[in-house]
């Protein structure tokens, strides 16, 4: 219901405007020293006719504007999110070479110090068994 109301408030105003508009030019046509014309009932109806086509013309370049900004943004959202898989990609790429690198360094240091790679590794499974292993109860 509002919208009729506004839709109607918006007609009322060109109609009030050229209801304002038609006594003046009686005036300047006196003033000149022409008889004044009638004002024609059509005349009142084109010209709301032509405000309502205004207004669905700003509508249209309206809705128009809108639609090419929301185009846009979802664009920029696209891109970036794009630009955003290709850093996490290049970041886990370049991990995963990382640890490459270090695995091929660590396989390198065994096979130049095999006896003691083996007994480091042994140290470190008897600390690992002693944290792990519960204190037991004195008896």
């Amino acid at each position: 219901m509002k919208d009729v109301k506004d839709l109607k408030g918006g007609i009322n105003r060109p109609v009030n405007m050229v209801g304002e508009w038609i006594p003046d030019a009686g005036e300047h046509a006196r003033v000149a020293g022409k008889k004044p014309e009638e004002p024609k009932p059509g005349g009142m109806v084109d010209s709301v006719k032509e405000s309502a086509q205004d207004v669905a013309t700003f509508a249209s370049e309206l809705a128009s504007k809108a639609t090419e900004t929301a185009k846009e943004w979802a664009c920029s959202v696209g891109d970036a999110a794009v630009q955003a898989k290709d850093t996490v990609q290049e970041t886990l790429s370049a991990a995963a070479d990382k640890a490459g690198d270090a695995g091929k360094e660590v396989t390198a240091l065994i096979r130049r110090y095999p006896w003691q790679s083996m007994l480091a590794g042994l140290a470190a499974g008897f600390l690992a068994a002693k944290l792990v292993r519960r204190p037991s109860s004195n008896k």
